[in-house]
């Protein structure tokens, strides 16, 4: 007679459980700041910052402007994020580095285009595709991924990010837009941002999308460091991460399984 409530209370310990490993909360950015702004404190984990720079060296190439990537290279981030690119196209990639560089500082780089240049002043590292799509797949899922892109040709134009999870599914996209002014030009800072985010840090991989005219589109696009954020624990299954039960509902778990071991001792002695 005792075995039934106590079966109820472990039921409901475990949709409780459940309810709260789905409570998560999906955030979309057009403003770099307020993206960095959502992992204040690292409320949405770790950041780790992919430099295509640094993802082009590790693909044993001896120097970063113009070098290429090849479709469905990886790299292993500084946080022990591995990521991997693919573009629509199936073609391979080329990276270059964008605006002022040098001391003094000076154009002639092969993208001086519209990208904000790094925090320590020097061009930015984009990667270019000549596709309209690039896809980005983690090893492990994120809780959060922004960047900047910018058409090679000028014109208008848009990109939208879309996340999905391990299974495939959407979990939201974020779109902008701009006015590029193609690579001869130096509007640096001007590029538009987008960004996304999952308390759950179940981003498994996203796709960036470049809409418009298709004229404009006709060179491709490139994106620049891609901002990432994640949990520390989730960079080994590469699946999603478990969330952390409520305490009350811990204590209703801990409550059932408490009662059922008394049970049990009962029965033995019986």
């Amino acid at each position: 007679m005792f075995l039934k409530p106590l079966l109820s209370v472990i039921a409901a310990g475990g949709l409780l459980f459940a309810a709260a490993s789905a409570n998560a909360t999906v955030g979309t950015y057009t403003d770099q700041g307020a993206y960095s702004g959502a992992n204040s404190g690292g409320a949405i984990g770790i950041e780790d910052d992919v430099d295509w720079g640094q993802f082009s060296l590790a693909q044993n190439n001896s120097s970063i402007n113009n070098s290429s990537v090849a479709n469905g290279a990886s790299m292993n981030t500084v946080n022990n994020e591995k990521v991997t690119v693919t573009n629509g196209a199936g073609n391979g990639f080329t990276v270059y580095t964008n605006g002022l560089t040098g001391s003094p500082l000076t154009q002639g780089q092969r993208w001086d285009g519209d990208f904000p240049n790094n925090p320590n002043g020097t061009g930015a590292n984009v990667l270019s595709t000549g596709s309209t799509s690039i896809t980005l797949t983690f090893a492990g899922a994120v809780t959060g991924f922004g960047l900047h892109a910018q058409t090679s040709m000028a014109g208008s134009y848009g990109f939208t990010i879309t996340a999905y999870n391990a299974a495939g599914t959407a979990l939201g996209s974020v779109s902008n837009s701009g006015v590029s002014t193609g690579r001869a030009n130096t509007a640096l800072n001007t590029a538009p941002f987008a960004a996304i985010t999952s308390t759950a840090g179940d981003i498994s991989y996203v796709t960036i999308v470049a809409t418009g005219n298709p004229t404009v589109l006709g060179s491709g696009f490139a994106i620049d460091t891609s901002l990432i954020y994640h949990f520390a624990n989730n960079q080994t299954s590469g699946n999603q991460t478990q969330q952390t039960p409520e305490p009350g509902t811990l204590a209703l778990l801990g409550s059932g399984l408490a009662a059922l071991g008394a049970v049990r001792r009962r029965r033995q002695r019986a």
